[in-house]
């Protein structure tokens, strides 16, 4: 990129700047200053090192991601700032009990397929491996913030959730997993964790609170996804890699 002083002292060279006014320091010490010889520029990196300074950036990042996958003292180290997409982790205990693993959230309700295309603002993605859900739910507002598919015994939610954070998951640091999903950094949850819901203004709806099963979440284009139900993280991953608009 070239360099602003430089440009600039060559363009000085093609103005016809008048003379300062009598007293004008400012102007004066301006023209003085471009008079000056050009400072000299600063050595390029050799072209060898910053592939060396690159690899070496990405070998750590590397290294962090397997300590974190193996070992739960550097989950927890890190874990107070986790998040993926509109899911963020707490190891604080939550401020609701659950009471139940089915909860509603604000303003949900059934609709078919259709229904839910036409309403929601985001494409609606489905697993060929687990067929046609058993229901479609919507939920908070309009256009719904939340679209959710129901299976026997699994529940996936979907979501825009990449500004602000959706659920509140209360878990352990060794219970949070980083994964894989499609090529991107997912979150795998392998027990059991209580979830609560956040609403449009960023209020923790106590209401909300459930007994959420075995989940992975991930982000996708600026969308949020959780397949959550009684899976390995294998079973989990198969559904993922079937699902489609």
């Amino acid at each position: 990129m070239t360099d602003p002083e430089i440009v600039l002292r060559d363009l000085a060279a093609h103005l016809d700047v008048p003379p300062p006014p009598p007293g004008d320091r400012l102007a004066a010490a301006v023209l003085d200053r471009l008079d000056d010889p050009a400072p000299r520029r600063r050595p390029a990196l050799p072209a060898t090192l910053l592939p060396r300074l690159v690899a070496a950036a990405v070998a750590l990042l590397l290294a962090l991601g397997v300590a974190m996958a193996v070992s739960p003292e550097v989950r927890a180290a890190v874990f107070d700032s986790l998040r993926t997409g509109g899911v963020e982790l707490n190891q604080a205990p939550p401020p609701a009990e659950p009471t139940a693993t089915d909860v509603l959230l604000p303003g949900e309700h059934a609709v078919t397929l259709d229904q839910a295309r036409d309403a929601a603002n985001f494409p609606i993605r489905l697993p060929a491996a687990l067929g046609d859900p058993s229901s479609i739910h919507l939920a908070d507002g309009t256009p719904p913030r939340v679209v959710t598919l129901h299976y026997d015994g699994i529940r996936i939610d979907e979501f825009e959730g990449s500004l602000a954070p959706m659920f509140q998951k209360f878990v352990h640091a060794e219970d949070a997993v980083p994964t894989r999903v499609h090529g991107r950094q997912g979150i795998w949850l392998p027990r059991p964790h209580p979830v609560l819901y956040l609403d449009r203004d960023g209020t923790v709806r106590e209401e909300s609170a459930r007994l959420a099963g075995t989940t992975l979440i991930w982000e996708q284009g600026g969308l949020t996804y959780r397949v959550e139900g009684d899976l390995t993280q294998a079973e989990a991953l198969e559904i993922v890699e079937s699902m489609s608009d």
